[in-house]
């Protein structure tokens, strides 16, 4: 049972190194489990678009390891065992960094609930994802968890908790936890029941709400009927005419019907308001994800409110279970992790660099800085930082000023 066994045997401290590295591949799937709402992922869409959104751009922002100094700077620890770990926490095949947070961001929004284990193969930590149809929880009278059952490599043991090497993530109510998306699923299943009749019409209604009418008293012969329900059969079924009007035999003609038409139910919009729902329960606004259109005045404040607000509670409460194992884990407890939110709230380029002038108080970039970006060679004398000799300490703040709140402060400004 390779490093599964070495798990259960170790110190709660301690990470033992594994004796079978490919105890991963033997793993088989767990006969019994949790069944939660995995399966609603796969078949809903809405669920599918706003779990996946929030799960994508967390798990792409930048994680780094730092470490505080007694100054109260900070630096980045670059080399650490938690900086390594951060870059390439899977030894498994294809498994990036990305990918194992995204899994386990999604297991939490599915499920409300998500494992890891730190292993150690070679002296190399890694972290090992438990899917949650392989493990549950023990928890006392005060849905305190106490413990993790977890079913792998074909067999079912049982780790106490608190334990230094377990990466968990749980909502509300441990012992009878209620995942969003089944909070949602008498909603859903009114959405499927829609797009399923919208198919059934599209599939089988007639093409046209009309019907064809003969006066009383007409005759007709048997070659007009056959030769017009030939003509409708070739209009229906993919014939040479699809989507030409049969000839009328003497004396028919076309008449409507006043019955309702598939539009008339308005199931569109329904569904439609019903992936609003869904944005609504996971608290994303839906013109973040598509599901209502914003404007251009408001795309970007859209966006600072989906990084300072809506977002904000999925990366906090990721990024504190990251610190709560990985740095003492790694013996490093002096570090910390932090996902970087600035990266993700930078404007245009144009932006960016008038800001960092105005921050700074001068230029940022020397003159052979910009020509490297222009693919131009170095000139002599360009390594230095250029600041303009109106630029001086007490007179305007930035180069973008002008003058103009140092003429303002002395009634100059016209």
């Amino acid at each position: 049972m390779g490093w599964f066994k070495d798990l259960f045997s170790r110190k709660s401290t301690e990470v033992e190194k594994a004796d079978d590295t490919g105890a991963w591949q033997r793993s088989a799937s767990p006969a019994g489990g949790v069944t939660l709402s995995n399966e609603l992922y796969a078949t809903e869409a809405a669920v599918r678009t706003v779990t996946s959104f929030i799960a994508d751009n967390v798990a792409s922002m930048p994680v780094k390891a730092y470490r505080k100094l007694d100054t109260g700077d900070r630096v980045e620890a670059d080399g650490s065992r938690l900086s390594l770990l951060l870059k390439q926490p899977s030894v498994l095949p294809g498994v990036t960094r990305y990918q194992l947070f995204r899994s386990l961001l999604l297991d939490g929004l599915l499920n409300d609930r998500y494992a890891a284990i730190v292993a150690n193969t070679d002296g190399r930590l890694w972290l090992r994802r438990i899917p949650p149809r392989c493990f549950d929880l023990q928890v006392n009278a005060a849905e305190e968890v106490t413990g993790l059952n977890v079913t792998l490599d074909g067999s079912t043991r049982t780790i106490a908790l608190p334990n230094s090497a377990v990466l968990l993530g749980i909502g509300y109510g441990a012992d009878a936890a209620t995942p969003i998306p089944a909070t949602l699923r008498s909603m859903l299943q009114e959405a499927k029941e829609l797009a399923d009749y919208r198919r059934s019409i599209a599939k089988n209604a007639g093409r046209m709400s009309a019907y064809v009418y003969t006066p009383a008293g007409t005759e007709v012969s048997d070659d007009e009927i056959e030769s017009f329900a030939h003509a409708m059969r070739e209009y229906t079924n993919g014939g040479a005419r699809q989507g030409g009007m049969p000839m009328l035999f003497g004396g028919a003609e076309i008449r409507g019907l006043d019955t309702f038409k598939p539009c008339d139910v308005n199931d569109l919009q329904a569904r439609t308001d019903i992936a609003i729902q869904v944005c609504n329960a996971y608290h994303i606004s839906p013109e973040n994800v598509g599901y209502r259109t914003g404007t251009k005045s408001n795309v970007s404040e859209y966006k600072q409110e989906l990084w300072s607000v809506e977002l904000m509670p999925y990366i906090c409460a990721f990024e504190e279970q990251l610190n709560a194992v990985l740095p003492a884990v790694t013996g490093e407890p002096d570090l910390y992790v932090e996902l970087s939110v600035d990266a993700k709230l930078r404007g245009t380029l144009e932006t960016q660099y008038q800001a960092f002038s105005t921050a700074s108080g001068r230029s940022f970039l020397t003159t052979n800085e910009v020509r490297r970006m222009m693919n131009r060679p170095a000139v002599p004398g360009g390594d230095d930082l250029v600041t303009p000799l109106n630029v001086l300490t007490g007179s305007q703040p930035s180069p973008q000023d002008g003058g103009r709140t140092l003429e303002a402060q002395e009634g100059t400004n016209r």
